[in-house]
This record gives C-alpha cells, sequence and structure tokens, in this order.
C-alpha cells in the first residue's frame, strides 16, 4: 500500500522515520520488527511521543488485522501542561513503548503502527477541543 505523505505530521515529518518504514496502511505508515525500536529512538531524538502501538498481522487475504494493542497509555497519567513537563512525558511514553515492542518481537507477517504526537500538535489537539 502507499500513502499520500503530504498528509503527515511531525512525526513523518523526520526524515529517517519514512526511510525506515516498510509500508503503510492507508495513511499511516508501518514498520517492522527491529527497525520500529530505532524508530522508536527517532522520536526520543525528535520530542515525539509515542502514544501508543497497534501490532497488525497479514492475513492469507492480504489484509492486515489487528493482533495486539498497547495499553500503557492508559498508565500515563495527564496530559502535561506545560512545555518543561514534555521531554518527560516523552521519555515515559517512548519507555513503555520500547518495552512493549521488545516484549513482542514479530517476523515479517507483522507490522506496527505507532500513534504519536509533538507537544505542537498536543497544543492543535487542545485548540480544537476548546471549539468543539
Amino acid at each position: 500500500m502507499t500513502a499520500d505523505l503530504n498528509n503527515f505530521g511531525d512525526f513523518e515529518a523526520i526524515p529517517a522515520v519514512k526511510t525506515k518504514a516498510a509500508g503503510a496502511i492507508g495513511d499511516e505508515l508501518t514498520f517492522t520488527y527491529p527497525e520500529v525500536l530505532d524508530v522508536i529512538a527517532l522520536c526520543s531524538a525528535n520530542q515525539i511521543a509515542v502514544l501508543g502501538i497497534e501490532l497488525m498481522k497479514l492475513g492469507s487475504d492480504g489484509l492486515y488485522r489487528t493482533a495486539g494493542l498497547s495499553v500503557y497509555d492508559l498508565s500515563s497519567g495527564k496530559d502535561p501542561e506545560t512545555i518543561q513537563q514534555w521531554p518527560e512525558y516523552v521519555r515515559a511514553n517512548n519507555d513503555r513503548a520500547d518495552e512493549f515492542v521488545r516484549q513482542n518481537p514479530t517476523g515479517d507477517d507483522h507490522v506496527y503502527v505507532l500513534t504519536t504526537s509533538s507537544w505542537r500538535e498536543l497544543g492543535q489537539i487542545r485548540e480544537l477541543k476548546k471549539k468543539a
């Protein structure tokens, strides 16, 4: 599958993220193991929080289906209120993302989809919520 790379956010704007992608499901980049661990490290280096991971398995019909979901976001606490709190939030989430992947290593018939956010994107979401 291909994706329109113009519709992506801060995560996808990191050039190395695109080169590590195995493909895409719709507009979401997919990553294989162990490259996904490098992508999580790239997120940390660029202050992008990995909020969750969906593990997808390729079926015999050529379609991906959910094989697992991270649940660490349920224990992450509330979103940071200030930019000073953001680095710790990124570290905590990305450590949990790395742990999830290491506990769920996969073969070539699986891919990982990362849900991410930058501080800027979190601010945009907050503004949209205020307007709703």
